[in-house]
């Protein structure tokens, strides 16, 4: 390189170098001398701008926006809603402060509504699990096979099981509008919300030798109350015991993971991983391991939590599954507050994994025994289904009978 060239470039790097100190010494400077002068990145500055446009947005519908009369709180959760939907996660949700007291009052099994276990929404709309005796939509004619379509003319179609829990969830007195399919009926119930209280656990002891204990969701006192049936059973003289966790639609993690701990020894429960796969959360069982053979009950509505304590179950080799493949939600969410307004967030954070490592997310859970039940006994709620009828329950108690008397 020629040598006055070389001394050019040696000139102009200089220059440039010192230009730079300067800004730098200059925007410290302004910063340590004014109150309103904040160093940032230009990354954190194009984040800014971009951050800017809803607060431009926001005064440009207050002053030019023909007749709006929104204010601004309304448009700010229209914005979050707006942003989340373009996640590609079903299951993402903005809550306002009454909305998120409303959710995790009916994830708790106490809460104003009208009284019904509901399956995951698909194209026609969400399948009626169970109209709980004595709450209003059983009072009201709901029957546990119908499939609600619509919500105050709400189309449920594809819907988030959010969505339509909110849609049903109005205040004790109001009256909501079902639009019922009743295979080829159609028809409009209209139903009144009351205060509803829902026990998660029930149980019973067939000729006195083999438990039996069905969870309806992972929510509310489920664990408490699962303890009690152990309990029960067990100084009964338990002898085997069958969990029924058909139509169970999922709910808490930790609810799940606490019953798990109850019935199996020293093992994997699950496993989380997140955006980063080397970040991994497992949950594992240091309790006392079940001293009669199990086997646990599941069925195409069994989803999410349910299939957390399937396949622990299984791969632990802790007892059988039996009835039919599960739905297939392999996923988890997690709520988080927002500071700002007082509003939280639901987000699909995790993938979880049995404990073989296997993601059931889209795929389900294959019973080790699959047994199916007749058409029009999946119409009925598990609880309604005769005794007699139940091939999938005699599935069950066929094989731990046959366990415990070896």
């Amino acid at each position: 390189m020629k040598s006055w060239l070389r001394t050019t470039l040696y000139f102009l790097a200089v220059i440039v170098i010192t230009a730079a100190m300067t800004v730098g010494i200059t925007v410290t400077a302004m910063n340590r001398s004014r109150e309103d002068a904040v160093v940032m990145s230009v990354e954190e500055y194009q984040r800014l701008k971009e951050v800017l446009v809803f607060q431009e947005i926001m005064e440009k519908i207050g002053t030019q926006a023909l007749h709006a009369t929104v204010d601004d709180g309304t448009l700010v959760e229209y914005g979050a809603r707006g942003m989340l939907s373009a996640l590609n996660d079903q299951y993402a949700e903005y809550y306002t402060t009454a909305e998120y007291e409303a959710y995790l009052s009916r994830i708790n099994g106490q809460y104003n509504g009208i009284g019904i276990l509901v399956g995951q929404p698909g194209e026609l709309g969400a399948e009626v699990l169970d109209a709980y005796e004595g709450n209003p939509a059983a009072l009201a004619g709901v029957q546990a096979g119908d499939i609600i379509t619509a919500v105050d003319g709400q189309s449920m179609a594809n819907a988030q099981l959010d969505e339509l829990v909110a849609a049903v969830d109005v205040e004790i007195g109001q009256t909501v509008t079902l639009s019922i399919l009743r295979g080829d009926q159609t028809l409009e119930i209209p139903v009144t919300s009351a205060a509803i209280n829902i026990k998660r656990v029930s149980y019973a002891l067939y000729n006195e030798r083999t438990g039996y204990i069905r969870i309806d969701m992972f929510t509310g006192n489920c664990v408490d109350e699962f303890e009690e049936a152990l309990k029960n059973l067990t100084e009964r003289g338990m002898k085997s015991l069958v969990i029924d966790l058909r139509n169970n639609p999922g709910g808490s993690l930790d609810d799940v993971v606490k019953i798990a701990d109850m019935i199996l020894g020293n093992c994997t429960i699950v496993s989380l991983k997140g955006n980063d796969a080397s970040d991994e959360t497992v949950y594992r069982s240091n309790g006392q391991a079940l001293k009669v053979p199990l086997a646990v009950l599941v069925n195409e509505n069994s989803a999410s939590a349910s299939e957390i304590l399937a396949g622990a179950v299984q791969d632990n080799e802790a007892g059988v599954i039996v009835g039919m493949k599960t739905f297939g939600k392999g996923i988890v969410q997690t709520t988080m507050p927002l500071e700002s307004n007082g509003g939280w967030l639901k987000l699909t954070t995790e993938e979880y994994f049995t404990p073989s490592g296997t993601n059931i997310h889209g795929v389900g859970i294959t019973p080790d025994i699959i047994v199916d039940l007749s058409a029009n006994l999946k119409e009925l709620p598990i609880k309604d289904i005769p005794q007699e009828d139940d091939v999938q329950l005699w599935g069950a108690l066929d094989y731990v009978r046959g366990q415990a008397n070896q």
